[in-house]
């Protein structure tokens, strides 16, 4: 599977460290979240339109290394939440000013970008089924013993520097 080895360095925070999945193919990827996860765009305007509002940020964790700024995040629509994602995000490769809105944590990152007008495009490396079982964090509503879905993602500027490597789970859907 593309990425396989970066996919590590996102492994590495609690929520993540004994994390179970498997890759998944897209057509093996469960509805709804085919339609969420399956695409080469952002995933904050996509959540933002099936959930019908603005996405917010919860930051858990965020530091830097040699390499960049990472973070540990929850994004929400009111108080629903919608994704958890660990992301690397490359700093060097973004404008100052998008730098500091960044590390500023106010909005999410696929926000930032769009409201920017900052040229990307998202490339999905891989897409994750996860067994419910093994993924059970306080923040995600029960998934009742069934499948999550996720995805490897990285965002990509306009001349295909990597922006952002990004593991992103989506809660269970009730129907």
């Amino acid at each position: 599977m593309e990425g396989t080895g970066e996919i590590r360095d996102l492994l590495v925070c609690e929520h993540l460290r004994d994390l179970t999945f498997s890759w998944a193919e897209p057509d093996e990827v469960e509805q709804p979240y085919r339609d969420l996860l399956c695409h080469d765009h952002d995933m904050t305007s996509t959540l933002s339109r099936f959930h019908g509002g603005e996405v917010e940020l919860q930051i858990f964790n965020e530091g830097r290394d040699a390499e960049c700024y990472f973070r540990e995040v929850l994004l929400k629509v009111g108080a629903k939440p919608v994704e958890y994602g660990m992301i690397r995000i490359f700093l060097e490769n973004f404008p100052e000013e998008l730098g500091a809105a960044i590390t500023g944590g106010r909005k999410p990152l696929g926000t930032i970008l769009n409201e920017s007008g900052l040229k990307y495009f998202s490339r999905p490396a891989g897409f994750l089924k996860i067994p419910g079982k093994s993924f059970q964090p306080d923040f995600f509503p029960s998934s009742g013993g069934g499948f999550l879905f996720g995805r490897y993602n990285e965002l990509l500027g306009a001349g295909e520097e990597v922006l952002a490597r990004i593991i992103e789970i989506l809660p269970q859907e009730k129907s």
